[in-house]
C-alpha cells in the first residue's frame, strides 16, 4: 500500500535535565544584550486595503513588503478591517504590493523607511473579472510558446488568479501551526470506482498543514511516483510545488475550457520536454469564473509503465478560503492502481489494473493555536430514503447497509432509513428483507454518489416473493402442476452452510425413461432432470424448479458427516412456490 506524505508537528518541552543549562545560557545572553549600546527604534509599515467602489475593507488580501531589489521581505494577509501590519522592519527603501483574488494588483512607489518611522499607505483595489477566450498553445523546444497576437494574456490572467490563491495557501502553511481535526481514509475500489472497502481514522493535533508534498526539486529529479522497496509511493503537489520554478519550468499551461457542472474556468498543464523516464503529472487548476477563487486541482500521473496507465490513476487537491481569510487544503485524495495478471491463449502473462487503492483526507475543523476557529466544515455526507414493497406500501425492518462500511440500519415503520458519516465517494447500498433472505435472495446493490455535506436520496422497491419465484426459474421450461421450492441451509447457530447437498424425493414420479422412482433408491440426476438434487450456494441458498404439486415430498440436506432431519411437505396446486429452511446438525 502506498501513501503520500503528511507531517504532524507537535511541540514538546525540553527534557527536565536540560532546563538549568538553558536558563544559564539565557542569563548570559541577557548580560550581553544589556551591555550593548541602546538599539535604534524599530520601524513599522501600516497598510489599509479597500474596494474602490464600495470603500469597504478588503479582508484576506495578500500584502507584500518588497525591498528595492524586488525581493519579498515580509508578507501577511489583511484582517477584517482591511489592515496589514509590518513591524520590526529595518531602515531602508521599500515598496508595498497588494493582491487579492478577483481584483487588480496594486503597488506603491518606492519609499524610504528611516529610523523610528511609521509609514502608512492605502490601496483601493478594482474588480478584475476573467474573460475566457479561444487560445492555441503549442510546445516548442520543451517549453510553451503562445502564438503571437496577445492571446497569451488570457492564460496569464487565469494563472495570476490561481497564483494568488496558491500564494495565500502557502502563506497559511508558513505562518504557523493550527489545530486540525482530520479524517484519513483508505479505500479499495473496483474498476468502476465503486467503494468495496473503507477504513477511516480520525486524528486531531497541531500541524503546519494537513497535507504536504515532497519538495519541488525532489519531485523534479525523482518523480511524482517513487520506489520504496517493493512498493510505489505516489505524491500530489501542494501550493509550494505548484508555485516553484522547478514546476513552472517543466510544465506547459493552456486554457482547458469550462467545467459544465460548476462553470469554473480550467487552466490545464502538462509536462514538457522529451525525458519520460521520470513519472510526472498533468492536470487542471479550476478557477471560479465569477469570484476568480481557486477551487481545486485534478491531475493524472504520466510516464508510468503502460499497463498502469488509466484515466483514473491520479488525484485531486481542493483549496478553500476560510472565514478568517486563510487558505487551506480541506480535502485531497490519490488513486493508485492495484495490479494483477492474466494469461492469454498463448500462455503469456499480462499485467492489468484489477482495482484501485485510494488514500485521502478531509479536514473537519481548523483552529488557531489560541483556540479561535478558522471555520467549521461540513464533515461528511450520507444516504437516506424509503423502502416499499411491490405494492408501494412501506416496509419495516429491512436491513440497509453500505458495502465497504460497517454501518447498517433497519427501516422504520414508515419504511425510512438514514446512513450518515460517509465521506464523499461512490457507494453500493444493499437491502435485505428477512423473508426474502430465507429464499436466498439478495437484491443487486444500488449505486449512489455521496457528496460532502449532503444527503443523497434513494427510494427502493422490494420485489414480492412471487417475483422472486419467477426470477429464480426464469428461462427454465415449467411443467404443468409444478411449483418452485426454495430455501437456505443453516447450521445450529443460524449461519449459512455453503456447498451443502439438498435432495428431494417423492413417490409416483415418472423418470424420463419410464418407470417409478423408489424412495429408497433415488438416483442422482444431472442437469437434464433438474429438481432432484441441488448444491447450496455460498449464502446457503438452494432452489428447485418443476417440483410436482399435490405430492408428498421428503427433503433433507447433507454436508460432510452432518445431516438435517427429513422434512415432509405437500405443495398445494394453487401455490407458485414455497420456502423452507433446513438446519444441519452433526451426526
Amino acid at each position: 500500500m502506498s501513501v503520500p506524505v503528511w507531517y504532524l508537528l507537535l511541540s514538546a518541552s525540553p527534557y527536565p535535565i536540560m532546563r538549568n543549562r538553558y536558563r544559564l545560557i539565557a542569563r548570559g545572553l541577557a548580560v550581553l544584550v544589556f551591555g550593548l549600546p541602546f538599539q535604534a527604534e524599530a520601524q513599522t509599515v501600516v497598510v489599509r486595503v479597500v474596494e474602490r467602489e464600495s470603500m469597504q475593507p478588503t479582508f484576506g488580501a495578500l500584502a507584500y513588503l518588497v525591498d528595492a531589489g524586488g525581493g519579498t521581505v515580509k508578507n501577511t494577509l489583511t484582517d477584517e478591517r482591511g489592515r496589514a501590519l509590518f513591524t520590526n522592519v529595518p531602515a531602508g527603501a521599500y515598496r508595498v504590493r497588494v493582491e487579492m483574488i478577483g481584483m487588480s494588483t496594486a503597488e506603491s512607489d518606492l519609499f524610504d523607511l528611516r529610523s523610528g518611522m511609521t509609514h502608512t499607505d492605502e490601496f483601493r483595489l478594482e474588480s478584475s473579472a476573467i474573460q475566457l477566450e479561444g487560445l492555441e498553445v503549442e510546445l516548442e523546444a520543451g517549453r510553451c510558446r503562445v502564438r503571437p497576437g496577445g492571446e497569451g494574456l488570457v492564460v496569464a490572467q487565469v494563472w495570476d488568479e490561481a497564483r494568488k490563491a496558491l500564494s495565500a495557501a502557502a502563506f497559511t502553511d508558513q505562518r504557523g501551526t493550527y489545530r486540525y481535526e482530520l479524517i484519513r481514509y483508505e479505500r479499495q475500489l473496483n474498476r468502476g470506482g465503486v467503494i468495496l472497502d473503507e477504513q477511516q481514522v480520525k486524528r486531531e493535533g497541531y500541524m503546519a498543514t494537513p497535507f504536504e508534498s515532497r519538495p519541488a526539486d525532489d519531485l523534479a529529479i525523482n518523480g511524482y511516483v517513487q520506489r520504496d522497496g517493493r512498493d510505489y509511493v505516489y505524491y500530489a503537489p501542494d501550493a509550494d510545488v505548484l508555485l516553484s520554478d522547478e514546476f513552472l519550468d517543466a510544465h506547459c499551461f493552456r486554457l482547458a475550457g469550462r467545467d459544465p457542472a460548476t462553470n469554473f474556468v480550467g487552466l490545464g498543464f502538462e509536462p514538457t520536454g522529451d525525458d519520460k523516464s521520470v513519472p510526472d503529472i498533468a492536470g487542471t487548476l479550476w478557477i471560479d469564473s465569477e469570484t476568480a477563487e481557486l477551487g481545486w486541482l485534478d491531475f493524472q500521473y504520466q510516464f508510468l509503465q503502460p499497463e498502469m496507465m488509466t484515466p483514473d490513476v491520479g488525484g485531486r487537491v481542493d483549496f478553500e478560503r476560510m472565514p478568517n481569510g486563510m487558505w487551506i487544503v480541506p480535502e485531497w485524495w490519490i488513486r493508485m492502481p492495484v495490479m494483477s495478471t492474466q494469461t492469454d491463449f498463448q500462455g503469456n502473462t499480462l499485467p492489468y489494473v484489477a482495482q484501485y487503492h485510494q488514500t485521502g483526507g478531509l479536514v473537519v475543523a481548523a483552529r488557531e493555536a489560541g483556540g479561535r476557529s478558522l471555520g467549521q466544515r461540513a464533515e461528511t455526507g450520507g444516504i437516506e430514503g424509503v423502502v416499499t414493497d411491490s405494492l408501494g406500501a412501506p416496509m419495516r425492518g429491512v436491513r440497509v447497509g453500505v458495502i465497504g462500511s460497517n454501518q447498517e440500519v433497519y427501516t422504520t415503520a414508515e419504511g425510512s432509513f438514514s446512513i450518515t458519516g460517509l465521506t464523499a465517494g461512490r457507494y453500493q447500498v444493499r437491502f435485505v428483507a428477512s423473508d426474502l433472505e430465507q429464499l436466498g435472495f439478495l437484491p443487486e446493490p444500488v449505486t449512489r454518489d455521496v457528496i460532502r455535506g449532503e444527503m443523497s436520496s434513494l427510494e427502493y422497491h422490494m420485489p414480492s416473493i412471487g417475483d422472486v419465484f419467477f426470477e429464480a426459474c426464469r428461462g427454465t421450461e415449467r411443467a404443468e402442476a409444478s411449483a418452485v421450492l426454495m430455501g437456505t441451509v443453516v447450521d445450529s447457530r443460524g449461519r449459512p452452510v455453503p456447498d451443502a447437498t439438498v435432495r428431494i424425493q417423492w413417490v409416483g414420479y415418472f423418470a424420463g425413461g419410464g418407470g417409478d422412482i423408489e424412495i429408497n433408491n433415488l438416483p442422482l440426476l444431472g442437469e437434464t432432470t433438474d429438481g432432484f438434487e441441488a448444491t447450496a450456494e455460498q449464502s446457503g441458498a438452494f432452489r428447485f424448479c418443476n417440483v410436482p404439486t399435490g405430492q408428498r415430498i421428503t427433503m433433507y440436506a447433507v454436508h460432510g458427516d452432518s445431516r438435517s432431519d427429513d422434512f415432509e411437505l405437500t405443495i398445494p396446486s394453487y401455490e407458485v412456490g414455497v420456502v423452507r429452511v433446513l438446519e444441519i446438525s452433526p451426526r
